[in-house]
């Protein structure tokens, strides 16, 4: 028996990257999910060997350059990376500018610190992270992929500046990268979801009345009238790994809709 396929996933410990992760070792893969909360990577620990599944959990940080490398090259020390999926992310909204809702006051601004710290999870981790995965590739010779998570809302979203920005970003390294890797065999390919029926909806949903309405309303924008299940776009990142030919292009899986700008 072939030794297993070594794959990563960031931001592997819950919601989409923990369906990955699951589907990948189910599949046979050898796979290692990077987060940062201690409990819930125990929590994946546990639940792999409950499952019997080949599947590790690291604490690494994906903002952090020295971090990203050291646990890629902890990971790859005794064998190659065959997949890395570039899951870590986080939806923060703010609009670029709103008045006060007594109608009073100063004009509010989109803060510089949400926009950064938006960029460098969405954005920044996603290059580092890809960054080393195709450096430790190309040294061991393997004609690996890089799957980004992309998002339905890269195409732009009300409320939306810095999330959306990162996204356009990672479908435009996506593309950079497959031009760039093809010639060591690296194929890339970036998976953009829509709205996921998944734990992080859920726990918004409710805590905010407001906005569990307001997404219920956006539902009729959608043709299929659902949102999708976190183990359909699993579907979509495991055909991508296991496609020879796809590379350069952007997967999107969002039953439709629904368009970015509605308010």
């Amino acid at each position: 028996m072939s030794e297993a396929r070594n794959a990563l996933v960031t931001g592997g410990t819950r919601g989409l990257g923990l369906a990955v992760a699951r589907r990948l070792a189910a599949e046979g893969w050898s796979t290692t999910v990077f987060g940062l909360d201690q409990g819930r990577l125990e929590k994946v620990r546990a639940m792999a060997r409950s499952e019997g599944l080949d599947l590790h959990a690291v604490r690494a940080d994906v903002t952090s350059e020295e971090s990203v490398r050291q646990a890629v090259a902890d990971l790859t020390r005794t064998r190659p990376l065959h997949l890395c999926v570039n899951n870590a992310g986080r939806n923060l909204s703010r609009l670029l500018l709103r008045t006060p809702r007594d109608g009073g006051g100063e004009l509010l601004t989109h803060p510089l610190d949400d926009w950064e710290r938006t960029l460098r999870l969405c954005l920044t981790g996603v290059f580092l992270v890809g960054r080393e995965a195709a450096a430790s590739m190309v040294r061991h010779e393997v004609p690996g992929v890089i799957v980004n998570v992309s998002s339905g809302l890269a195409r732009g979203a009300y409320g939306q500046s810095a999330y959306t920005a990162a996204k356009a970003g990672v479908e435009a390294l996506t593309r950079t990268w497959s031009y760039e890797l093809g010639p060591y065999g690296i194929r890339v390919v970036a998976v953009a979801p829509g709205v996921m029926d998944g734990e992080a909806l859920r726990e918004k949903s409710t805590a905010f009345p407001r906005h569990a309405r307001y997404m219920e309303g956006l539902k009729r924008f959608v043709p299929l009238g659902r949102w999708a299940a976190e183990d359909e776009i699993a579907d979509a990142v495991c055909f991508a790994a296991d496609n020879p030919y796809l590379t350069g292009s952007v997967i999107r899986i969002d039953g439709g809709g629904p368009p970015g700008w509605v308010p």
